[in-house]
């Protein structure tokens, strides 16, 4: 038997200080955050106003309004596209008889449905319980005040201080867990240190999945939604012969992205903080593209890597056609030198997307002349698999190998580090 879908209202706000297209576009991203979440939604209202209502955010006109469609339409749920603060959610409930949901408890919801790994499911609490926190103020108003006090004083502010704890408790336990976690991941990357790293990041539902799917031959799942998936996968594939790399598919991003849940999902996005090239991929049929390339990088100064190698990588080609592509295209060309256009679920523009990230990896490259000793074959096997290979002579005189090789600068200092390691041990056992 299918689950019954909550109904709901969309509520925005147009400040008139802001163009009213800003307002449709994310009102519309609340719909499909609305119906990623499965809700119903019956209805939309959209107000106009100079700054917010103090206390019930928009007018009380308003909400009357909604409260009486509300009751003749058997709606419960209010979905504001904006965050609430604890007494005007108090407030709007009192005044519609409504449940209140605000932008980020929306976006919460979400996470927490698609959270499947242990450690997005722990990322999703820590971040419901930080906002949970922000808005225990003043929400037990069914106890008396006999003592008064500005917010904290008297029985009820008794009941909050206990729930407090209580959080307080959950939380340093939950950052326990993810940092424990996090050092199990910090290991893992240490011993693929050696290897190029690329971080699939973008707005969500860019395409990133499918394009991960497509280099590396998984079948992550995908769908058209948003935050469809929540986990950060990591793989290894192959661009040519020798250049094998590691790619992570990271979580989508979205306007207004809570706070909390950037700083929640700090570890996740630790694989983007320590990627040698971000592909940075962009739904190119969406009208306001240029707004979500903007939301992403908001994130990225965010999180400190905004000064990272990006390639800009334009996915769903094959949704845009004619005179439309050409003017797009030609406009983002000039805006963003280092870009590709590729289509993820045809597989147009790959061969040119592996030789972009080809062209990276020969830049982060330099020749160099090398000798190893024939006593460190596992050395010669790990040149092999991560080096170009120009030239190798045999030097039986010598016992060394002389090579000629393309090698990543970062790989170069190990392998001279394992060489002089092992020849200060033969001059020590000579002595």
């Amino acid at each position: 038997m299918q689950k019954k879908k909550e109904k709901a209202f969309l509520i925005g706000v147009h400040w008139k200080s802001e163009d009213k297209a800003l307002t449709n576009e994310s009102m519309k991203e609340l719909q499909n955050l609305a119906a990623t979440a499965e809700v119903e939604i019956i209805s939309e209202f959209i107000q106009s106003l100079e700054k917010p209502k103090t206390a019930t955010y928009i007018g009380t006109g308003k909400l009357t309004e909604i409260k009486n469609k509300a009751k003749k339409s058997d709606v419960h749920t209010l979905i504001f596209n904006n965050n609430l603060s604890p007494s005007q959610s108090r407030n709007i409930s009192d005044i519609t008889h409504c449940n209140v949901v605000d932008r980020t408890e929306l976006i919460l919801d979400i996470f927490a449905r698609h959270a499947r790994t242990k450690q997005a499911k722990l990322q999703v609490e820590l971040a419901q319980l930080e906002y949970a926190y922000t808005k225990l103020k003043r929400k037990w108003k069914h106890l008396s005040r006999i003592q008064g006090g500005i917010g904290f004083r008297g029985p009820g502010e008794t009941q909050i201080e206990v729930d407090r704890r209580e959080i307080q408790k959950k939380m340093t336990a939950l950052k326990a867990k993810l940092q424990n976690i996090e050092t199990i991941s910090r290991t893992k990357r240490k011993h693929r240190k050696n290897i190029l790293s690329l971080a699939l990041v973008g707005y969500t539902n860019a395409g990133k999945s499918t394009l991960f799917n497509l280099l590396t031959k998984e079948k992550r799942y995908t769908a058209n939604k948003l935050f469809a998936t929540l986990d950060a996968k990591t793989r290894a594939f192959f661009i040519a012969k020798n250049q094998r790399l590691i790619i992570t598919d990271t979580i989508g991003f979205i306007r207004k992205l809570p706070h909390r849940l950037v700083k929640s999902f700090h570890s996740t996005l630790l694989e983007v903080l320590e990627a040698d090239l971000l592909l940075h991929v962009v739904d190119i049929s969406q009208p306001n593209l240029f707004e979500l390339i903007a939301a992403v990088n908001d994130v990225l100064e965010e999180i400190a890597v905004d000064e990272k190698n990006v390639l800009m990588v334009f996915n769903k080609i094959d949704r845009i056609e004619g005179v439309h592509f050409k003017f797009i295209k030609k406009k983002l060309m000039l805006e963003y030198p280092d870009h590709v256009f590729i289509s993820a679920k045809t597989g147009d523009g790959l061969e040119r997307l592996q030789q972009k990230i080809s062209t990276f990896i020969q830049r982060s490259k330099i020749k160099i002349q090398l000798e190893i000793p024939f006593k460190l074959p596992k050395l010669l096997a790990f040149v092999h698999e991560n080096a170009e290979i120009l030239q190798q002579e045999n030097h039986e005189q010598k016992q060394i190998y002389k090579i000629k090789a393309n090698i990543d600068r970062q790989l170069l200092s190990t392998v001279k580090k394992q060489i002089e390691e092992f020849k200060l041990r033969e001059r020590i056992n000579e002595i």
